[in-house]
């Protein structure tokens, strides 16, 4: 028996293999972009609630980490301009378009923050 992932306790979703997320996990994550804006320096990583559990936002990136769903472009644009001097240039690849690429994206500049 393999031990669950934090916050994924009767899931059948696995991030090790990634496809589709839950909605809840991936909702938790658009309100992470949120969380991430508002984060000031000095403050510990703010974490947001995934299934009733305060989640820290690393802690859901690597939930996502290979998740293969599209993120909305609105959202994605969000965390786009929310991370720290991150180029994106004119190769649209190296967006934030999945929540895989968001979540690395994202704790990329978590952990240059911390």
């Amino acid at each position: 028996m393999t031990q669950s992932q934090p916050g994924l306790i009767h899931s059948s979703y696995k991030p090790a293999t990634g496809g589709h997320a839950p909605g809840d996990v991936r909702d938790a994550f658009l309100k992470a972009i949120e969380a991430y804006e508002a984060w000031e320096d000095g403050e510990p990583e703010p974490a947001v609630d995934l299934r009733d559990q305060p989640t820290r936002l690393s802690v859901l990136c690597g939930l996502l980490w290979n998740c293969s769903d599209i993120m909305p472009g609105l959202d994605q644009r969000q965390l786009e301009d929310a991370l720290p001097q991150r180029h994106f240039g004119d190769d649209r690849t190296n967006t934030c378009s999945t929540y895989a690429r968001a979540a690395r994206a994202m704790r990329e500049a978590i952990t240059l923050a911390v």
